[in-house]
């Protein structure tokens, strides 16, 4: 699947990305990484299962952007499931394992969310964080390829004038 057929599916739509917003989702994403590794080192594994997964979300945003699409709302579809399949197609099949995972880790955080009871082992969560700081750092390196300006020093996003 392309950009063109995401937009033919009518999930995407043309838009061009303003750096500083895409910088907004990577520093955030980066954020809610450090906060992930600090829930699990305090033993919440299902909060940080859910920011773990907030990585996963916000630089699938990110690299959306930076790719000239943004998500589009969709009548009866679920935006996180849009999100998930704009960034598998912009990806494409050599990541398909990531996107997989980042799939499943959208269903199990749905179910957190939404389920009192549900339950996210420290292994899961565990997972879950790898999983996260790998596509992090996957978006980031495909988001610098589109805007070499960029930088990403020190951990925050900054205008660099060429």
């Amino acid at each position: 699947m392309n950009s063109n057929e995401l937009k033919d599916m009518g999930i995407v739509e043309e838009r061009a990305a303003e750096t500083t917003e895409v910088a907004a989702h990577v520093k955030r994403a980066e954020r809610d990484l450090a906060t992930s590794r600090l829930l699990l080192d305090n033993n919440d594994e299902e909060w940080a299962f859910a920011a773990a997964y907030q990585v996963m979300a916000r630089s699938a945003r990110g690299l959306i952007l930076s790719e000239g699409f943004r998500p589009k709302s969709v009548r009866g579809r679920d935006p996180h499931k849009i999100v998930v399949t704009a960034v598998g197609a912009i990806l494409g099949p050599k990541h398909k394992s990531m996107i997989n995972k980042f799939d499943r880790m959208r269903r199990k955080y749905q179910n957190v969310m939404e389920e009192a009871g549900t339950v996210i082992s420290r292994y899961e969560a565990r997972q879950a964080l790898k999983d996260a700081e790998e596509f992090f750092a996957l978006a980031g390196e495909r988001i610098k390829e589109k805007y070499s300006q960029m930088s990403f020093l020190n951990g925050a996003p900054q205008s660099v004038s060429r």
